[in-house]
């Protein structure tokens, strides 16, 4: 499948695959998600299992807890 790509295409592949692969953390840190640094970690550490950048995809993506207003 891959046997006849060229140098310029394996660059522009890894640079796909890189992009693709610090999704979940660009969103945390977009959206200043408040547990932004546990979905880096989750993802630069699990990121390479489709299950591990689906958990730091979900945890980016998840609406923060509201915090309490003390009264």
């Amino acid at each position: 499948m891959f046997s006849n790509i060229g140098p310029f295409e394996a660059v522009a592949l890894g640079v796909v695959i890189m992009a693709l692969y610090v999704v979940p953390s660009v969103i945390a840190f977009r959206r200043r998600h408040p547990q932004r640094l546990l979905v880096l970690a989750v993802n630069l550490v699990f990121g390479c299992t489709l299950v591990g950048w689906a958990v730091a995809l979900h945890l980016a993506t998840r609406s923060a807890p509201a915090r309490s207003q003390p009264a």
